[in-house]
């Protein structure tokens, strides 16, 4: 993969300057550009959020490309400004476009935990989800277009919660099956 993969997209509101400068540095020195945005608060419940759109799928390849050492740049930067939030905390969106070149949908998980500790959690089992995704995907009904993962704090797991067809209809995940 070479740096001409794409634009990235980022997106927040009520972060730092510092912290913008922080995140966009380490996503422009991987990808040939990055689609910034202020948005307005959308949701009262938090301080902050930060919505980040990689351009590539969701794989070892992505892994492979961007280093581990900016993906651990990444977290930590996240986990910082969620400690700092404190309990009005830090809504968090990570997507991808897909797991494989035939599977293109948009990946997308949510942190939206209030405790630290499941913050960070759910931060530092995101890239060990490249195994188990296409496990958790093969009874994937046709058509989607959007997968949406939620982190459980009971569980302490990843879990699919909808998957959304490009008709609008929705599918939701429950005892390893995708019913409507």
């Amino acid at each position: 993969m070479n740096k001409n993969i794409g634009k990235v997209k980022f997106s927040y509101y009520g972060i730092a300057i510092y912290e913008v400068e922080i995140i966009y540095n380490i996503l422009i020195s991987h990808f040939e550009d990055v689609d910034e945005s202020l948005l307005e608060t959308i949701d009262n419940q938090y301080a902050s959020l930060v919505q980040i759109e990689f351009p590539i799928s969701f794989s070892e390849s992505f892994f492979q490309f961007f280093t581990f050492e900016r993906w651990f740049q990444v977290k930590s930067i996240l986990k910082e400004m969620k400690r700092r939030r404190g309990k009005k905390g830090l809504l968090t969106c990570i997507s991808f476009n897909g797991i494989t070149s035939e599977l293109r949908f948009n990946l997308m998980f949510s942190i939206s935990n209030k405790d630290n500790r499941h913050f960070e959690m759910a931060v530092e089992k995101i890239e060990y989800l490249v195994d188990i995704i296409p496990l958790q995907l093969i009874v994937l009904p046709s058509n989607i277009e959007e997968i949406y993962y939620d982190y459980d704090e009971i569980t302490l797991k990843w879990n699919p919660q909808w998957a959304r067809r490009d008709n609008g209809m929705r599918y939701f995940f429950k005892d390893s099956k995708w019913i409507l």
